[in-house]
């Protein structure tokens, strides 16, 4: 069928430096966009965010959302994620997930200095909360599931 299994899914989401593109619905209810990073840990995404930026206040009036996590190279495998967030006011104990989210994207020296100069500002998680998890696996199980997409004259 082309999807990750549960360890490969596990295995993909938690070792990449994939930036993930998060999605919420603005007030007009257009989808708005923005990359993030993220730490998935077996059964929901996290995120650590400003809490007065645009998207924290899309999920503040309507805490749908959905996160798209995909390699940009052959195989084109991809992860899409449809849920609910729950926002999570936090003070300091933000702090080890940014560090790890930090020289996870960054690497060591320029994670953990970007944290430093960042550790005073507010923040807030966002645990996404999966309702539906769709992936495919880059092909390596075959194309036959692809068939139901394909029209033919």
């Amino acid at each position: 069928m082309g999807t990750l299994r549960k360890q490969d899914l596990d295995r993909f989401l938690g070792d990449s430096s994939i930036v993930a593109i998060l999605a919420t619905l603005d007030e007009s209810g257009f989808p708005y966009q923005v990359p993030v990073w993220y730490e998935w840990d077996g059964s929901s995404l996290w995120i650590v965010s400003k809490p007065k930026a645009h998207y924290v206040e899309n999920l503040r009036r309507d805490p749908r959302a959905a996160a798209c996590i995909a390699t940009q190279k052959l195989p084109y495998v991809r992860v899409l994620v449809q849920g609910v967030v729950e926002l999570i006011e936090t003070d300091d104990e933000w702090l080890p997930m940014g560090f790890r989210m930090g020289e996870r994207y960054l690497g060591s020296e320029e994670g953990r200095a970007y944290i430093e100069k960042t550790r005073s500002w507010k923040r807030v998680f966002l645990r996404l909360d999966p309702v539906e998890i769709r992936s495919w696996d880059g092909g390596s199980s075959g194309h036959e599931w692809g068939e139901r997409f394909i029209e033919r004259d």
